[in-house]
C-alpha cells in the first residue's frame, strides 16, 4: 500500500488537536513551497548543483515537519544524489518532487 501524501498524525503529535494552528502551519507550507520550486527550477536551469542540494534540503525539512513523508523522502534522495551531477537523474527527481508536492497540496486543500 502506498504511503499517504500527508500524515496528519505528525502535526497532531506536536500540537494536539489545535486545528487552527495545524491549518496555519499547512497553509504556510503550501505558500512557501511555491517559491522553493521556482528556486529549484532556476538552480536546475543554471546547472547549479549546490542550489539543487540546498533546495532539496529545505523542502525535505519542511515536508517532514508537516508529515509529507513521501515528498521528504524524494528530497532526501535528491539531496544525496545531487553532488554526483547526474542531470538526468536530477530532472527525474524534479518530476517526482513536483508530483508529490502536488499531492501534498491537494491533501491540504482537502482538509
Amino acid at each position: 500500500m502506498a504511503e499517504v501524501a500527508l500524515d496528519m498524525s505528525v502535526l497532531e503529535s506536536m500540537f494536539g488537536d489545535d486545528a487552527e494552528l495545524c491549518g496555519a502551519i499547512l497553509e504556510e507550507f503550501k505558500h512557501s513551497s511555491i517559491p522553493y520550486m521556482a528556486e529549484f527550477d532556476e538552480a536546475v536551469s543554471n546547472n547549479n548543483i549546490e542550489g539543487v542540494k540546498s533546495l532539496a534540503h529545505k523542502l525535505k525539512s519542511s515536508s517532514r515537519t508537516i508529515g509529507a513523508n513521501p515528498l521528504g523522502n524524494f528530497c532526501d534522495e535528491l539531496e544525496r544524489l545531487a553532488p554526483q551531477g547526474n542531470w538526468g537523474q536530477i530532472n527525474e527527481f524534479r518530476v517526482l518532487i513536483r508530483a508529490s508536492l502536488s499531492d501534498v497540496i491537494d491533501a491540504i486543500d482537502g482538509l
